[in-house]
């Protein structure tokens, strides 16, 4: 008799143990996804390019750094995961927010630095040999 009212204890703490982590699991994509929404709504819209960096670093060499000063430079983020902008000519690309604060734009990762209702920033880094590239975006409505 006690060896079954052992087992039956064990076997519900055991589904209790297993409904709580996975309860956990789910908790914790519920927030990555609620915060890819949230980030998603507030990239959508028209946004100005007011400011845009290149730097290119050499080795260990400081960076050569060239701050454009953009004229009428536009993005324009829509909810269907497409991006309309001039900054090379009027062209429509695709975009994707990921969780970590991360933008894929131009097939490449673009690091999300500020995102506020009035302010995007975000950048970019490539390494090609011993060079490095990194380019800022900094747009307003």
């Amino acid at each position: 008799m006690k060896a079954s009212k052992f087992s039956a204890l064990l076997i519900l703490l055991i589904a209790g143990l297993t409904l709580t982590i996975s309860c956990d699991k789910d908790n914790s994509v519920d927030e990555e996804n609620n915060t890819v929404q949230i980030m998603q709504q507030k990239i959508l819209g028209y946004w100005n390019l007011v400011e845009f960096i290149e730097e290119e670093q050499v080795g260990n060499n400081p960076p050569e750094i060239i701050n454009n000063d953009p004229k009428n430079v536009y993005f324009e983020f829509f909810a269907n995961g497409k991006v309309k902008t001039n900054a090379e000519g009027e062209e429509e690309y695709s975009y994707e927010v990921l969780t970590d604060n991360v933008l894929i734009l131009w097939n490449m990762k673009q690091t999300i630095i500020e995102l506020t209702d009035k302010k995007f920033t975000f950048k970019n880094t490539a390494t090609q040999g011993n060079t490095t590239y990194t380019q800022t975006y900094f747009l307003t409505r």
